[in-house]
């Protein structure tokens, strides 16, 4: 066993939260009854078929609010609408009645790879009490950074409260150390189950040049077993391979919203936006709210000259304008590569959230994608975040986009915070540098195999993947590599894959033409699904946070899904892919 000591920052963090009365949709729809009849409380509850007691709350509340009143006379009692009431009926959504409150929270900053925890999850150690022969991890960073999108998912939020942004710092952070537990160099207590991958990561690492110490814990627990932890249980239906079943699935996912959809993809292309059209077009009559994000103009990878936003704008404005209402193209860009599309499903009333590697609004549907489907509220919320911070401006106050995703990103913590996380499988959001962390993580717990596949195969191949996964292969593992096509930049400089020297190294590696999917997976119990180029993208510090999002699942045989998926297809990856 190994201990460790990471050093954080213990701050204060304001945040404004909305409290008061938010309307249900019983209350509009008594409201709209009494408006024009008068009832009493067994008409209304027979009228509902509803219980009584339901019923009576719903009127308390309109009663106290002015919007009704009642009169007895004889044996009856009667409810109505007072002409304010009546008023309020006529409108489209009942507007809930809020105030602002200010609200602490104290979370931790850790000072390696600059994620934000709760100070609760942690085991902290102030410096006059750390032991004298204490392995501290040298830290990075020495300044307090706030642009992790993740903060807003760590405070705390009652049922009736939604959070309406953060305050400025006016309270100097404290330095301390975070006790971390290791046996055989894996993590086992001291940091919850949200931390990313790439934390993870920097710790183990650390863990492999310190000793073992001489004692023995008997209280570890395995952070997979966490119950704060994004679960879902994964079928068939979970993993979206191939083009036509993405085009389904985002029509599928037009026609069930309720409310609200979000749909981001790297880039635009207007013939694409046109011929969806119809579908957007019948889910904004339905007064469903359709969000469109984008993150580049055009691809760097492409011949093809850049299609401007504004086209896109002509083919949204051939809409009626009250339907072209509903539909909002965001003017700005996100700057980010990922592939998102989070709905409210009016069937299951559950949020559902595509993440993978399909451009939903510039692709034709012809490539082989891969995505992965969940109606897991904490992966949801956790997604959301990164898109609303990717939509949030220097300074100033927030843009209407924003506002938007808020108010769904606060119906998604409600939901959470009333239903527990199940399912098999266990759901890890990886962003940016947690995708090194995820090659180096396949190298490390792998047995068998490991397969990898995505569209470009660049300059950064080498560090990132073939290096690692060498030694896989020396470790006894069967590393399997797929991609596409090289990269521009790597054919200008007059280089392609050497497939014979990759051989020698212990790897496999095929060309396979429509291959456009991102994806990992090692033996049978864990994939990777994103919209990372493994084999070709840098994460470096001048992308904005969230440029690259996918999730990492381990549970039963979910590597066995994806390759029955691919093998649908008949792919020509099948025969590695079944040694």
């Amino acid at each position: 066993m190994k201990i460790l000591y990471l050093p954080v920052f213990r701050a204060a963090i304001g945040y404004q939260v909305s409290l008061g009365r938010r309307w249900s949709l019983l209350d509009h729809m008594l409201l709209v009854e009494l408006k024009t009849n008068r009832r009493s409380l067994s008409d209304m509850a027979a009228l509902a078929n509803l219980p009584p007691r339901l019923v009576i709350e719903s009127l308390i509340n309109l009663l106290r609010s002015g919007w009704i009143e009642v009169r007895s006379s004889g044996e009856h009692t009667l409810f109505t609408a007072t002409p304010v009431g009546a008023k309020r009926a006529e409108d489209d959504e009942l507007l809930p009645e809020l105030r602002r409150e200010t609200r602490y929270a104290s979370l931790c900053m850790d000072r390696v790879t600059g994620t934000w925890l709760r100070t609760d999850d942690l085991e902290l150690v102030y410096e006059p009490e750390l032991p004298e022969d204490a392995a501290v991890i040298d830290p990075i960073h020495f300044t307090l950074n706030y642009d992790d999108p993740g903060v807003r998912d760590l405070i705390y939020l009652n049922s009736s409260e939604g959070f309406d942004g953060f305050l400025p710092a006016n309270r100097a952070p404290s330095r301390t150390y975070a006790r971390i537990v290791l046996t055989f160099d894996e993590v086992r207590r001291g940091l919850p189950s949200y931390a990313p991958l790439k934390l993870r990561a920097e710790i183990e690492t650390a863990a492999s040049m310190v000793s073992d110490l001489d004692i023995e814990d008997d209280d570890l627990t395995s952070w997979t077993e966490m119950p704060d932890m994004a679960r879902e249980n994964v079928s068939a239906d979970s993993i979206i391979v191939g083009g036509p079943e993405h085009l389904s699935a985002l029509q599928a996912a037009l026609e069930a919203s309720k409310t609200h959809i979000v749909i981001h993809s790297c880039f635009l292309h207007p013939e694409v936006v046109r011929r969806l059209l119809p579908d957007i077009e019948r889910a904004a009559r339905r007064k469903v709210r359709i969000d469109l994000l984008w993150g580049l103009h055009s691809d760097p990878e492409s011949p093809e000259k850049p299609r401007p936003i504004q086209e896109t704008n002509q083919v949204l404005d051939t809409l009626s304008p009250n339907v072209r209402l509903r539909v909002q193209l965001s003017p700005n860009s996100s700057g980010s590569h990922a592939k998102v599309i989070v709905y409210d499903d009016r069937t299951t009333g559950k949020w559902t959230t595509i993440v993978g590697s399909c451009n939903f609004l510039s692709s034709w549907f012809t490539a082989i994608d891969v995505s992965f489907r969940t109606v897991s509220p904490r992966f949801a919320s956790e997604i959301l975040s990164h898109l609303i911070s990717a939509q949030l401006p220097a300074s100033g106050s927030w843009p209407a986009v924003v506002r938007r995703l808020n108010r769904c990103w606060n119906s998604i913590k409600l939901i959470s915070r009333r239903h527990q996380e199940v399912g098999t499988h266990a759901l890890n959001l990886i962003a940016d540098g947690d995708h090194y962390a995820c090659v180096t993580m396949a190298r490390d717990r792998s047995r068998e195999t490991v397969v990898l596949g995505c569209d470009l195969f660049g300059l950064a191949a080498e560090t990132s993947v073939l290096v690692p996964l060498q030694r896989a292969a020396e470790l006894g593992r069967k590393p399997f590599l797929f991609y596409q096509r090289p990269s521009k930049g790597l054919v200008e400089s007059g280089r392609v894959p050497d497939v014979g020297e990759i051989l020698k190294r212990g790897m496999t590696i095929e060309q396979i033409p429509d291959l456009h999917g991102k994806f990992l997976a090692w033996d049978k119990d864990a994939v990777a699904i994103t919209s990372f180029n493994w084999l070709s993208t840098v994460v470096d510090g001048a992308r904005v946070k969230g440029a690259e999002l996918g999730v990492l699942i381990n549970g039963p045989a979910v590597a066995d899904i994806l390759r029955g998926k691919l093998m649908s297809l008949g792919l020509t990856v099948t025969p590695a892919l079944m040694e």
